[in-house]
């Protein structure tokens, strides 16, 4: 859970790794604005895709730095 919540170095992490968190961020932003708002299920089913494929793509970036 400390992965989501680290403080952000911009010097240390490169543009792949801040992109893939803001993308995250801007997913899960978009998945809520829809469980809000919208309730279109399609769009629900592939935000959840993407936010599942982002976070692989995180764990996968930041598993060496332990």
């Amino acid at each position: 859970m400390g992965l989501f919540f680290r403080k952000m170095d911009p010097e240390k992490d490169s543009k792949y790794r801040q992109w893939l968190n803001s993308i995250l961020v801007i997913a899960m932003f978009v998945n809520l604005v829809n469980s809000l708002f919208f309730n279109w299920r399609w769009l629900y089913i592939t935000m959840t895709v993407v936010i599942a494929i982002l976070a692989i793509l995180i764990f996968k970036e930041y598993q060496g730095e332990k």
